[in-house]
């Protein structure tokens, strides 16, 4: 298959266009492209110096810690606070009703009831003397 492959080949035609080629033009690219590759290790290198080793081993072993989480303790946990929050709502809601109960009661008729009870108490030892 090479074979049939350069005889299809024209060599006249490959020598014209290899003819057309500068060598000092393709000499200064390569140069260039291995500058510019140069250029980008010296720059990488920079940054990888730069990179603080033990603040990247935090970042790594909390990325750990978060993959090591069983998650149906913390959906528990999750359920658990929920209910706390429902809990302290209905909590609010029951005082909320109980303010509004004594916001209702007439002090003055709880004075005088207060004050029949205590009449009452003081009474009661004088009818047990007989």
């Amino acid at each position: 298959m090479l074979v049939e492959l350069l005889t299809l080949v024209d060599a006249d035609a490959l020598s014209d266009v290899l003819a057309l080629v500068d060598d000092d033009a393709l000499s200064d690219v390569l140069a260039l492209t291995e500058s510019e590759r140069l250029a980008l290790c010296d720059s990488l290198s920079d940054v990888l110096t730069l990179v603080d080793t033990d603040a990247l081993s935090d970042v790594l072993a909390l990325v750990e810690s978060l993959t090591l989480v069983d998650t149906d303790v913390l959906s528990d946990v999750l359920a658990l606070v929920e209910s706390l929050t429902l809990a302290e709502s209905e909590r609010l809601a029951l005082c909320d009703s109980l303010s509004d109960v004594l916001a209702l009661v007439d002090a003055d008729a709880l004075s005088d009831v207060l004050a029949l009870v205590e009449s009452l108490t003081l009474i009661e030892p004088l009818f047990e003397s007989d």
